[in-house]
């Protein structure tokens, strides 16, 4: 059975630019930014640059952030809807790769029970999940909130993704591999927090209207990672590439715009710029790409559908250029996952 295609009918978001999906694609789409000096002093002792969530207490530590930072940004996604059937929906989560310290892999086998605690609410208790795979598992997350759908064991799915760096081993992980944006290395990450939740449903209902479609999912892995001293040809995030293209029935020409989870580093921008010289095979005046970590700096598991929250609520603000849009995300563990997502069709609008 071919997979199906999906639409999203509403997103939420937490980020240090916005405590709602609204509010914070309007910063990123102003360019703004809520970067500042952290109480924590990288190994010359120097302070380091981060961008927090300002409601959270800056001594809240490391699973609770976490765990605020789901339930807000479902909050946000749910937009106040009470009523029963919540029990029916599946909840499924993106969190930091295992090898992260300081990421939320640990939190895993108890983060759904108490973000619904958090809530007061229970989700599905058979099929929610949390994925451990850092920015590609929010996409891995939305493939099995595919397959569910598809198989109609749930009428919706809330697919969410949700890190942060902002502890002491995150930031000693990230300057031990020289990652870490400091006065001394440029080619670095701003460490940050953020949260982003998509409801999608095999179809818009009467009361809800499509914000986007994903038409295409597309996974692979990368051997060359940003950890080690591999030759980079891009050739895991081409092959995730093209997989989406060809579930979607589409070639790389038809896309008009990408975005990234790049946030800051050579590496990342090196695999962006081949991926897309391989991708696209004709000659095209512009492809835009648009960046969330320029205004929440590095987000890690959040980064994915951070993405596909910024795109929906471009599309239904009517400033994201062209129909189609590439999301990509990369991982620091080498699983690479692109999506190919659709503007709602405008009216009178034909063909696919």
């Amino acid at each position: 059975m071919s997979a199906i295609r999906v639409e999203v009918t509403a997103t939420g978001m937490v980020s240090s630019v916005g405590l709602s999906a609204v509010s914070a694609c309007a910063a990123m789409r102003a360019g703004l930014s809520a970067f500042e000096t952290l109480a924590y002093r990288d190994n010359a002792r120097k302070p380091i640059t981060g961008s927090p969530v300002a409601v959270l207490p800056r001594d809240l530590g490391r699973e609770e952030r976490l765990v605020d930072l789901l339930a807000m940004a479902i909050a946000d996604a749910l937009g106040g809807e009470a009523g029963t059937g919540w029990e029916q929906v599946p909840l499924l989560v993106a969190v930091a790769e295992p090898g992260r310290p300081g990421g939320g892999a640990t939190l895993a086998g108890e983060l759904v029970a108490r973000v619904e605690r958090r809530l007061e609410r229970r989700f599905h208790s058979g099929l929610s999940r949390v994925l451990t795979g850092g920015s590609a598992a929010g996409f891995q997350a939305l493939e099995a909130a595919r397959k569910v759908l598809g198989e109609r064991r749930a009428a919706a799915c809330l697919v969410c993704g949700v890190d942060s760096f902002l502890n002491a081993r995150s930031l000693l992980w990230l300057e031990e591999h020289g990652r870490l944006k400091s006065p001394r290395n440029a080619d670095g990450v701003i460490p940050g927090e953020a949260a982003a939740c998509v409801r999608v449903e095999p179809r818009a209902g009467a009361s809800r209207q499509s914000l986007a479609t994903i038409e295409g999912l597309g996974f692979a892995r990368e051997m060359a990672t940003v950890l080690n001293e591999e030759p980079l040809r891009a050739d895991g995030l081409v092959k995730a590439g093209r997989a989406a293209l060809e579930d979607a029935g589409l070639r790389m020409e038809d896309v008009e715009l990408r975005l990234s989870d790049v946030s800051g580093e050579l590496y990342a921008f090196k695999e962006q710029t081949l991926a897309l010289t391989r991708l696209l095979r004709v000659k095209r005046e512009s492809l835009p790409l648009w960046l969330c970590a320029e205004s929440l700096g590095e987000v890690g598991a959040a980064a994915s559908l951070c993405q596909l929250v910024r795109l929906a609520q471009a599309w239904q603000r009517g400033y994201a250029p062209g129909a189609r849009a590439m999301c990509f995300a990369s991982s620091v563990s080498g699983e690479r996952a692109v999506a190919v997502v659709r503007r709602p069709k405008q009216a009178g609008e034909a063909g696919r």
